[in-house]
Formats: C-alpha cells, sequence, structure tokens
C-alpha cells in the first residue's frame, strides 16, 4: 500500500527581482514550470546516508505564480514590489509552495516525505538559476502543517544570481543559452545529483557548490569568492596551487576570449589565496535589511563584481555542458618539435 506526503512551506520574502520585462517572463517560466513539475518521477534519497529510491514528487507553486502576478499588477514589476513593500507592508511579498511525495513501492514515512521534498527544492533551485539566474527567492521560510515543527526548511537567496545575470548583459560575455526546461531538467537527472548526498563526481561538486553560493545573503566576502573559485576550477579541472593561467585560458577555448578586463577573475584568485593566508578582514555577520547592501558593497573585503562575473562563468560553463549533454571537460596537452 502506497501514501503520500505532502510538503508545505510557506516564504516569507518569495518576490525575486526583475524589471517589467523579465517580470513578464519569470511569471511566465513559473507557470510552466508548475505545469511541468505537477506529477514527476524524482529519483532521492528517502534518508540521509540511505541508498536512493524512485518517487513521484508534484510541485504546486499556484499561490507562488499568484504573488508575483500580484506584484506585477500592484506596483508594475517584481523589483518594483520589493521597493513597494519597503514604504508599505501591506504590499505582500510572502507566498507558499507544496511539493507531494509518494513511493510506488512502499508507505512513504514523514520524515522521508521532507527529505525527498528537501532536495526536490534543493534541485528545482539549481535548474531554475540556470534556466532564469536569479527568478527563485526562498526567504525566510519554514514549514507548515502537522508534524512540521520537527523539520527546519532551508532559505536560497536570488541576489548573486541575478546578479550573474546582469553583469552579463551588461559586458556581452559571458554568452548565457537559451535553454528549455525539460532539457536542463533531463541533464540534472543523468548527473545523479538527487542520489547522493555527498559529491563524488565533479560535476555534483559544482553544483551542490551552486546551492551553497544561493545560501549567501549580502556579504559577497572572500569565502563567497572562494566558493565561485572552486565551481570553476572543479569545472575547468585546474587543480594547481596557482590555477589562474590555466582558467584563463581554459575559459577562454570554451566561450571564447574575454572581450573586457579579466580583473574579476584576479580578484577571485586573490580573495581565495588571502583566505589561505589569513590577511582578508574578518567582519561581523550583518544586519540584513534594505540599506545594506549599499553599506557592504563600500566595505573593505567585499567581493561584489568579482563573485557575480564569476558566476556568470560558471553558468556559462554549465550551459555549454548541458548543451553538448556533457558532465566534464576533458583537456590534453599537446607537444610538437620543430
Amino acid at each position: 500500500m502506497t501514501s503520500s506526503v505532502t510538503v508545505q512551506l510557506q516564504v516569507g520574502n518569495a518576490i525575486p527581482p526583475g524589471n517589467e520585462k523579465e517580470t513578464g517572463e519569470i511569471i511566465e517560466f513559473w507557470r510552466r514550470a508548475n505545469a511541468f513539475f505537477a506529477n514527476l518521477r524524482f529519483t532521492a534519497q528517502g534518508q540521509l546516508n540511505g541508498l536512493a529510491d524512485s518517487y513521484r514528487v508534484g510541485l504546486d507553486a499556484g499561490e507562488l505564480i499568484a504573488a508575483m502576478e500580484n506584484a506585477r499588477d500592484e506596483s508594475g514589476s517584481l523589483s518594483g514590489h520589493q521597493v513597494a513593500h519597503l514604504e508599505d507592508p501591506a504590499k505582500a511579498i510572502s507566498a507558499g509552495l507544496s511539493v507531494t511525495v509518494s513511493a510506488d513501492n512502499h508507505t512513504t514515512t514523514e520524515e522521508e516525505g521532507y527529505q525527498v521534498a528537501t532536495v526536490f527544492i534543493q534541485q528545482l533551485v539549481i535548474a531554475v538559476n540556470l534556466l532564469r539566474p536569479g527568478a527563485i527567492q526562498l526567504l525566510d521560510t519554514r514549514f507548515t502543517g502537522e508534524g512540521s515543527h520537527k523539520y527546519e526548511a532551508q532559505s536560497y537567496d536570488s541576489g548573486i544570481y541575478y546578479g550573474a545575470l546582469k553583469a552579463s548583459q551588461e559586458d556581452q560575455w559571458p554568452p548565457l543559452k537559451e535553454l528549455s526546461l525539460e532539457q536542463v531538467w533531463g541533464w540534472l537527472e543523468a548527473t545523479e545529483s538527487s542520489q547522493k548526498d555527498t559529491a563524488i563526481k565533479s560535476i555534483n561538486e559544482a553544483l551542490f557548490t551552486l546551492l551553497k553560493v544561493a545560501e549567501k545573503r549580502l556579504e559577497y566576502s572572500a569565502r563567497t569568492a572562494l566558493l565561485v573559485m572552486y565551481q570553476l576550477e572543479i569545472l575547468l579541472d585546474c587543480r594547481e596551487v596557482n590555477s589562474q593561467a590555466d582558467v584563463y585560458h581554459r575559459t577562454g577555448l570554451i566561450l571564447g576570449q574575454f572581450p573586457h578586463s579579466d580583473s574579476w577573475l584576479s580578484e577571485l584568485q586573490g580573495a581565495r589565496n588571502g583566505l589561505f593566508m589569513a590577511s582578508v578582514p574578518v567582519h561581523r555577520p550583518p544586519l540584513i535589511c534594505h540599506t545594506t547592501d549599499k553599506a557592504l558593497r563600500q566595505q573593505f573585503g567585499q567581493h561584489h563584481s568579482a563573485v557575480e562575473s564569476g558566476t556568470a562563468v560558471v553558468l556559462a560553463l554549465l550551459h555549454d555542458l548541458i548543451a553538448h549533454d556533457a558532465q566534464r571537460y576533458r583537456f590534453s596537452e599537446t607537444m610538437a618539435r620543430a
């Protein structure tokens, strides 16, 4: 006998950034995603350190879509609604979504349902940021419903990935591809990223780190720069201590040469090395509020532009792998005598 578990996630801050044009595109994307994930087979671990099993997962994002539509109607755009909320807290930025989990061959327990739903939400965060960088925001989250007090919801910000999208557009590099939800989700399934809690393959090391970057709020410090540099080195198979030249060369082979300054790469490398040498400033965790971002950008030891540009390159490399149905790059050195 099978049964299902429905996990309800309440999101206090669910409105991602987006101008007028982007707002329409994001809402349409979520409508398609809501239909795509209505009843999907999903392979995941039912418990930590456990074996993967096959499940049916259904996403209901109707309330989230309605909140975005309301933001558009009230304020003209998602970003406009974020600003309007600061002046009038009655302008809602909260929403809910639910994930229903069931197994074909056994009764799904409550904890198993929460485990699978959490892995699915993580996979959803990865997929959305690959397809529409910054179009998912899960902040001030909590589970609701019977038994929900036993589980802690995770939070993911839209900031770095939306910043990466804008950096790519402003610099006209790196190129981000137009991909379909079916293509991206199928590729993610092929990586088996939902089937292990510890990454074994290099591609899953990069994807799990993508989630860790999404957890960052406002403070783009040396630790965040380290995560971005780590993704680049993993994807480009650069394992040497001083990898900047290899990262530069191999990125150019795949995405084309940098049309502008590559100072962001030097900054990421410097931030990473400074962290290891204990020569970077350590800041108190900041107050999270609407003025913090501007203040932090002026604080010594922050790496906003480098982190966003580096993240754009990470996304572009993942796009290239997806487009070629590949999971890693192989580089070979050649030698000739003249």
